[in-house]
């Protein structure tokens, strides 16, 4: 039987998905999506006028003629591929509120978490079918909340992994620094000090639901008073903080812009560096040698620069994304081209429509249109462990898709106008006209 599904705006398509419970696009039976391209993220071919056969939430096979009885979603012209991933997704933040303390201290935990959930739903309306939050804005544990539900099925949303909080030195980029000195506020990090008492955070994360580890090893750019160059954390810190989240059998990432702290972070056995503003070549040899990803989150800082002062975003910030601008493009650039292991990432402290943009500022800094797509498909579940389910569209796993109108790969800002997506077998939105 073939269906035609009307067209509707995607909030809609995603409201009407909310009040159903999130209904397969049909109850047993298999859904047979045709594809006018479909990028094969092991060959870096794009094959032609496929047909990606589905049975419940999994890829049955792949073949050229939807079979008979299956239920058919025909997407014409449109090019196929797998489910994105953003690997740094601060949900929780409000991108209208842009001063750093107004964002934590004015807003409730119950007010972020539900918010968090709008936000992680139109990600997952702009392709994006698996994030993680590296790290929120919640005093609380809201993200693991937030993350449960939606394990749950109570909401339709992406499936989500969680850093509840950044583990930061006092005065570091999760601390809150603009503040007078007796006001008796917390940081929105948790505030860490010595070996110990990073073993013991980091058990903290684990106990009440992190899937990963988050350490602020350098200062930051959107926080006040410290600086992004500066290794704050040191050295025994940082292993301390590897060394207690591998023996949990957890993974643990680091927000680390300075060149000493990129290595250090490195040399401890980090899973994934988070920006990676001021690599050097040293730094980049290490990653390659110990198979670090790196998650560059480009275009948050073009988003600094360039809009900046008319987001509302302090002064200050401005001023120190601008300064190091020009040295991040310089290095990232060396470090793709050497080949580091990359993982995609936006960063989201922007509209989340916005998100998308990152695709040719990857481009622009030497990645071809593949290897950008690769970063937020493969090379992503890669990094999460999730490989062997998801990050290409193969037989036998998760059926998550998602279609734009051309080829990516002679425009790879084709993924800013992503027209379906699919999850888990479940058609979230399909505004494509056959």
């Amino acid at each position: 039987m073939v269906t035609h599904h009307r067209r509707m705006r995607p909030a809609h398509a995603l409201a009407l998905l909310l009040l159903a419970g999130g209904a397969q696009a049909q109850s047993g039976g298999s859904i047979a999506v045709k594809c006018g391209g479909l990028l094969d993220m092991r060959s870096e071919a794009l094959r032609h006028n496929v047909v990606v056969l589905i049975q419940g939430s999994r890829i049955q096979d792949i073949v050229t003629t939807p079979p008979t009885g299956a239920q058919t979603i025909d997407l014409g012209s449109a090019t196929c591929l797998p489910g994105l991933m953003d690997l740094h997704a601060h949900i929780f933040m409000d991108p209208s509120v842009t001063n750093v303390a107004d964002n934590y201290l004015k807003r409730s935990s119950a007010a972020k978490t539900l918010g968090g959930l709008r936000r992680a739903q139109n990600m997952l309306n702009n392709g994006f079918t698996t994030l993680r939050d590296p790290s929120d804005m919640d005093e609380y544990f809201g993200l693991v909340d937030l993350k449960q539900a939606l394990v749950r099925g109570d909401f339709v949303g992406p499936r989500l992994f969680v850093a509840p909080h950044a583990l930061t030195p006092p005065g570091g980029h999760a601390d809150i620094n603009d503040l007078a000195p007796d006001v008796a506020v917390h940081s929105f990090g948790r505030l860490v000090t010595g070996t110990d008492a990073m073993r013991n955070a980091v058990r903290n994360e684990i106990k009440y639901g992190a899937d990963w580890i988050k350490l602020y090893v350098t200062g930051g750019v959107m926080s006040s008073h410290d600086d992004p160059r500066v290794q704050e954390f040191t050295d025994d810190e940082i292993r301390a903080g590897v060394e207690e989240t591998h023996r949990h059998r957890k993974k643990i990432t680091v927000h680390a812009i300075g060149t000493e702290g990129i290595k250090a972070s490195v040399r401890a056995g980090v899973d994934s560096v988070e920006h990676g503003i001021l690599i050097d070549d040293e730094g980049i040899q290490l990653m390659l040698d110990r198979g670090t990803f790196l998650v560059p989150t480009l275009y948050v800082l073009n988003y600094i620069v360039q809009e900046g002062e008319k987001a509302g975003i302090p002064a200050e910030n401005v001023a120190k994304g601008r300064s190091v601008i020009e040295d991040r493009d310089r290095n990232i650039r060396k470090a793709f081209a050497a080949g580091v292991k990359l993982a995609f990432g936006t960063d989201t402290i922007f509209p989340e429509k916005y998100g998308p943009r990152e695709f040719a500022l990857l481009v622009k800094l030497g990645l071809t249109p593949f290897r950008a797509i690769r970063s937020a498909t493969l090379g992503s579940a890669e990094l999460m462990g999730l490989d062997k389910e998801l990050g290409s569209i193969e037989r036998g796993k998760l059926a998550d898709i998602v279609a734009v109108p051309g080829n990516p790969l002679d425009d790879v800002r084709q993924l800013e106008h992503v027209q379906f997506v699919m999850k888990e077998g479940q058609v979230i939105r399909n505004d494509v006209r056959p």
